[in-house]
């Protein structure tokens, strides 16, 4: 196959934003116009401080289960949820200033709260930080140092510290060849 004929058959997308219904339901159009038209590979620079959990674990279980080589880059930042996206691909890539965020799941209420209410907010976010820590440690071997500092604080990772962890296979940049189909989702 000759090298346009693989750029032809090959996609690069830019989401940047939060993760919420709109972003995967966008997502989910665009994936499955891809696969329609034979798109064999599927390039996507994700940029994102993260959103809501339950639309970032549908996309992260969507995304992992296409027929399409699916490679993800990190070209600024990717956290929170985000990083569940990011992994969904088999092909992880990160510029060499990028960086990663991990955390435990958030609650914010903008009104007076029951004792009850609390205690139903604190279960849920038992539940997601339960699904997203089984996600993460698929994928990310990080000293079991890492892992216990991630249960008090903010975890910021480096590309380095990325492609040390698995995370990615490889830093380097998203880097569209002239001519490429690129889109922003």
């Amino acid at each position: 196959m000759k090298a346009n004929e693989k750029a032809e058959n090959a996609i690069y997308a830019t989401l940047a934003g939060r993760i919420d219904d709109t972003v995967v339901q966008r997502v989910l159009n665009q994936m499955a116009s891809a696969i329609s038209d034979g798109v064999e590979s599927f390039h996507l620079m994700l940029q994102s401080t993260g959103g809501i959990i339950n639309d970032g674990i549908a996309l992260y279980n969507y995304l992992r289960q296409l027929p399409i080589d699916l490679t993800t880059y990190n070209a600024g930042t990717v956290q929170s949820i985000a990083v569940s996206i990011f992994l969904a691909a088999k092909k992880r890539k990160a510029s060499r200033s990028a960086t990663f965020m991990i955390h435990k799941a958030t609650f914010y209420s903008s009104a007076p709260t029951t004792s009850v209410q609390l205690s139903a907010a604190t279960q849920s976010l038992k539940v997601d930080d339960d699904r997203i820590e089984r996600i993460l440690k698929e994928y990310i071997r990080m000293p079991e140092e890492r892992w216990e500092a991630h249960r008090f604080v903010d975890l910021f990772i480096t590309a380095e510290e990325a492609l040390q962890y698995g995370l990615i296979d490889e830093i380097a940049d998203f880097s569209p060849p002239r001519g490429a189909k690129l889109i922003n989702i």
